[in-house]
């Protein structure tokens, strides 16, 4: 039993294990309880799920209580019948259940202090009033089923006074977002003949994160593909995500503080609705910022448990080689199509018609440079009234600025996030100022149609990417 502690579950992982039987047994609700100022410090998983007669209980709590070969319900989460126990030992010395069903209430306890004195396999049936002593109790219903965990040895990480505190609430945020995101398809009621599942923490309501943003219009969702392994049927369904200039800064900012896209792209794996593992490629392509809007959804029943090799945890699962096989073929199509999100913006920017200030240049050996383009009218403008005299000088301390261009520090930048990196910021008071400033330079004669000087002044960048407010302002100016 004290071996069983350390199978290196988190604190968030303990308790998605915990409310794997939350959700076998039907539940609706889940709250979760933690006074993290309380002493001593315990915490509880009450669900509203059918609850245990005694009996049941005592064999819900006996370690590897079922086996992992035998034939599950497609909306039972267990797998080896250590959940329960090894998830609660991880935190804590002692496991308190108490669990309601048909008007009769029930509890069990495993102290491991008292396995290691007597040395003996003892099992604590409590009486009616120690039972009715326990915390949060009373937020017990009728019906169901409440985890208690005590002695948490580990949970606090020996830390006192306001940095436990302090400790214990940034779990319980990490515990929130875990269960928002492992669990978002029973929040969102998207699994099959069950009703929506809430999630509580403390009395805070876990919203559901969705890693594939199927809220956003800009979000690709390709065509399923459905394969069958000894009769059950595996679904593969890929997604591309919006590049973030598809996002409002709010709804960019919600997902970046939750997730990384870099870190998460790749397989989500999810058996029986519920999300297994996340952010991985099986090794098949390397995970790049290219990459990274590209996600695929695996959805497996239990039955095929052996074929996935699922551990303990329930936080790995590896596709067997008919999956793989399929999945190849997936992952390089639809990486290919989110490289293409990035790859295209860029080929908009410096597509030869638009003038651009920075020319693109694959070399024979596949290398790709940037450099400032010297046909560009601003350009040549500068290294014109420089005089002949001034021209190297001019020339060269261009192609400085080019290679010396901090290309490291902006793509850290943007990969953090890309919302706060701009290279001009628009100012409306001093946007008239720049392009009239431009026009002195491009266009002194005013020779130029007014839409040929704002698709050149875009060209620059130095007035903002709204082609619209240029237009307006080129409009304005030449009027005059």
């Amino acid at each position: 039993m004290e071996s069983l502690r350390d199978l290196g579950y988190s604190l968030e992982t303990a308790i998605a294990d915990i409310i794997d039987n939350s959700i076998s047994a039907n539940s609706t609700k889940v709250d979760i309880w933690c006074a993290v100022d309380a002493e001593p410090l315990a915490l509880a998983v009450v669900d509203d799920g059918h609850g245990m007669t005694e009996d049941e209980l005592i064999a819900a709590m006996r370690p590897g209580s079922t086996s992992p070969t035998e034939a599950r319900s497609a909306g039972d989460l267990g797998r080896f019948g250590l959940g329960l126990k090894t998830a609660s030992f991880s935190q804590g010395r002692r496991l308190t259940v108490v669990s309601r069903k048909g008007g009769a209430t029930s509890a069990a306890i495993w102290d491991l202090d008292a396995l290691a004195e007597h040395d003996d396999w003892i099992l604590s049936l409590p009486e009616p009033e120690d039972i009715e002593s326990l915390p949060w109790l009373e937020t017990l219903g009728d019906q169901g089923t409440m985890v208690l965990l005590e002695k948490l040895d580990r949970l606090a990480e020996e830390t006192e006074g306001q940095a436990r505190s302090d400790l214990l609430s940034g779990k319980l945020v990490v515990l929130q977002r875990h269960l928002s995101l492992v669990f978002h398809r029973f929040i969102e009621g998207d699994t099959v003949d069950r009703r929506k599942l809430k999630f509580r923490v403390n009395g805070i309501v876990v919203e559901s994160f969705d890693p594939f943003c199927r809220g956003q219009t800009a979000t690709q969702e390709l065509p399923v593909e459905r394969m069958s392994i000894d009769g059950e049927t595996i679904e593969i369904r890929p997604y591309i995500l919006p590049h973030h200039s598809k996002l409002s800064p709010q709804t960019w900012r919600y997902y970046k503080d939750r997730s990384d896209f870099l870190s998460n792209q790749g397989a989500y794996v999810y058996r029986n609705g519920r999300l297994m593992a996340w952010g991985d490629w099986f090794r098949m392509i390397p995970r790049g910022e290219a990459t990274k809007l590209a996600r695929v959804r695996i959805d497996f029943p239990s039955t095929l448990d052996a074929l996935w090799t699922i551990d303990i945890k329930k936080s790995r699962a590896h596709p067997p080689p008919a999956v793989r096989a399929r999945f190849k073929r997936i992952i390089e199509r639809i990486a290919g199509r989110s490289v293409r999100v990035h790859q295209g913006r860029g080929e908009r920017i410096l597509q030869p018609g638009a003038s651009p200030v920075w020319t693109r240049t694959v070399g024979r050996d596949g290398m790709i440079s940037y450099a400032p383009d010297f046909d560009h009218p601003l350009l040549r403008a500068a290294i014109e009234s420089a005089g002949p005299d001034s021209e190297t000088p001019v020339r060269t301390a261009l192609l400085a600025m080019g290679a010396a261009f901090p290309v490291d520090a902006i793509y850290a930048d943007f990969a953090d996030d890309p919302k706060r990196v701009t290279l001009a910021r628009d100012h409306p008071d001093e946007l008239r100022g720049t392009i009239a400033g431009l026009k002195s330079v491009l266009d002194p004669d005013g020779d130029m149609e007014p839409r040929d000087f704002a698709r050149l002044v875009l060209s620059t960048g130095l007035a903002g990417r709204s082609i619209e407010v240029i237009d307006a302002v080129a409009l304005e100016l030449y009027a005059t």
